[in-house]
């Protein structure tokens, strides 16, 4: 049995990521399906946190799937085009994109998928993470509102009472949230979604699933050879 470490820079904001996400899903169930040894295999996914708008909005707007700093460069032709192409790579992927609803500041989502992991580990930060790109994309619901949070928080299995109290309360979260976000990008990463694989491995944007394959294949390959130089030292 392998350990696989999986770290995803992603936007709730941001639709590829709900894409790209899909397609590491559907990467990792062929992998266990068919490599030798690979159904034996576990993968830990952690969820880091990307701003697409570093300056959070002041209020939401209502065209979905672009974020400000797109909006400001493209024409109404071009906006067209770009959600044509994003609901066919999402319907490919299984998923029914709703363009027509409002996207804001995702700064209370981040905060929700923190407390997530911290509460209750990597298992249900995925779990969130899915739920709310869900949520955005799926169900037209606003994720910038803080009952749409705390609804996703509360379908994920938490208290309501827990959830408000972290979304409202908790500023340290906000602050490590903050600085993972500014670690990010000093790192070099400008865009999302962003997959590290085995810890070593970088992907970037909407990855194939062969390409999926193959990292999670030369990360556990890596695992082995360190697991091999170990016995023998």
């Amino acid at each position: 049995m392998v350990l696989i470490q999986i770290n995803i820079i992603s936007d709730i904001i941001c639709p590829w990521c709900y894409i790209g996400y899909r397609s590491l899903q559907k990467a990792i169930a062929l992998y266990q399906k068919t490599y030798p040894g690979g159904s034996s295999d576990e993968f830990k996914i952690s969820w880091k946190p990307y701003f697409i708008d570093q300056e959070a909005p002041s209020e939401s707007i209502i065209i979905q799937g672009m974020s400000y700093r797109m909006l400001r460069r493209m024409d109404p032709k071009q906006v067209q085009a770009a959600q044509t192409r994003l609901k066919r790579a999402g319907a490919e992927m299984g998923l029914s994109f709703k363009l027509g609803a409002y996207i804001g500041s995702s700064r209370l989502a981040h905060r929700l998928l923190f407390m997530a992991e911290k509460e209750k580990g990597p298992e249900k930060q995925c779990e969130v993470a899915e739920l709310l790109f869900h949520y955005q994309f799926e169900r037209e619901a606003d994720t910038s509102k803080l009952h749409v949070v705390i609804a996703a928080g509360v379908q994920a299995g938490f208290r309501e009472d827990e959830v408000r109290d972290w979304l409202e309360e908790s500023n340290a979260s906000l602050l490590e949230i903050e600085k993972e976000a500014k670690e990010v990008r000093a790192a070099g990463i400008t865009g999302v979604p962003h997959f590290i694989i085995g810890e070593r491995h970088h992907l970037d944007g909407v990855v194939d699933l062969s390409e999926f394959f193959q990292a999670l294949i030369e990360a556990r390959q890596r695992n082995e050879d360190g697991l091999r130089l170990d016995a023998l030292s």
